[in-house]
């Protein structure tokens, strides 16, 4: 039995070509998800969940060359996993590379009144923004100074007369604690 344990282990299809399969489909994925736009990665419904699970199971294939050995599997994975730590790295490293991959957060309403356009580009109704404003706790686009759709998806509002505090203050230590 023990004999057996390294064949295990052996990929059938050569490493280069899970490596490159593996940034191939992973490049792509990061591509179709930035095309795709926010909405789909802030907003997931039951439908993104199919469509995502639809997608893994259709890549798999070309992701692993159809290697189903224990190492072959673990090439692809080790490759995402490492492709992942890299592309995380330099979009902190490298501003230009962030804004690249994640995108810039997109004004949708300012001093209560909405970017008509904006909400076209992302695909977004009144009714889904409503929606996302009650969640924050304001029950009327004329409440709002502002509204952002971060680059992950995710809704910022800042209420009409309510004063964000400057970066400076918030990292100051006395604002959180007292030694």
């Amino acid at each position: 039995m023990l004999h057996l344990m390294p064949t295990i282990l052996v990929p059938d299809a050569p490493l280069w070509s899970l490596v490159l399969r593996g940034v191939v489909v992973y490049l792509f994925l990061v591509g179709a998800l930035r095309l795709s736009g926010r909405r789909e990665l802030g907003q997931m419904t039951s439908f993104d969940l199919v469509l995502l699970l639809l997608v893994s199971n259709a890549v798999q294939n070309s992701l692993n060359a159809g290697d189903n050995s224990l190492g072959g599997g673990l090439v692809s994975a080790a490759t995402l996993f490492l492709l992942n730590h890299a592309v995380g790295y330099a979009a902190w490293r490298w501003r230009w590379f962030d804004r690249l991959v994640q995108g810039r957060p997109l004004r949708l309403v300012t001093d209560g009144r909405v970017h008509e356009a904006a909400l076209r580009s992302e695909m977004l109704t009144m009714a889904e923004l409503r929606s996302a404003l009650r969640k924050q706790g304001i029950a009327h686009i004329g409440d709002c100074q502002r509204v952002i759709l971060e680059p992950d998806g995710t809704l910022t509002a800042v209420r009409t007369g309510v004063e964000p505090r400057p970066p400076a203050e918030l990292l100051h230590p006395d604002a959180w604690y007292r030694d």
